[in-house]
């Protein structure tokens, strides 16, 4: 097992998933059948406009392996005007995956949404990631 540290932020850690956020858009690229050419042209700096714009409040999860120093996934949750609240990006580097770093992951953002009010809670699965739809439905969605 790995010796893992969970660190939370919000916006202003954000730049520390661009990495990570690089191969998941990656992933999503190769993934989606018909929308492909969406992902082609964003870039980190889109993303970080639209988890940014008009939000009451944003949660960013980080996980850091110890042992490497080298961040290995992480969450963003945000909150907008209407007090809905978002699960908006989760990401595990695969070698880290099946280890229940996702589970953990879900579980403080939903938590923060909780203890945040927020009247529904909503998850967006990119087009051709159908097989993340297991993991979302433990936790209802």
């Amino acid at each position: 097992m790995f010796d893992i540290e969970y660190n939370e932020g919000s916006q202003e850690v954000l730049h520390l998933i661009e990495p990570m956020w690089e191969k998941l858009l990656d992933y999503h690229k190769d993934k989606s059948k018909f929308f492909a050419e969406a992902y082609i042209n964003k870039t980190f700096q889109d993303r970080v406009k639209e988890l940014t714009h008009s939000k009451r409040g944003m949660k960013v999860i980080l996980v850091k392996d110890k042992e490497t120093e080298k961040y290995i996934g992480y969450c963003v949750s945000t909150i907008n005007e209407e007090i809905i609240g978002e699960i908006d990006s989760l990401y595990v580097e695969k070698e880290y995956r099946k280890y229940g770093i996702g589970n953990e992951l879900m579980k403080r953002a939903l938590d923060w949404l909780n203890k945040n009010k927020v009247k529904t809670t909503r998850i967006i699965v990119g087009n051709g990631n159908e097989e993340v739809i297991g993991f979302y439905n433990q936790y209802s969605f």
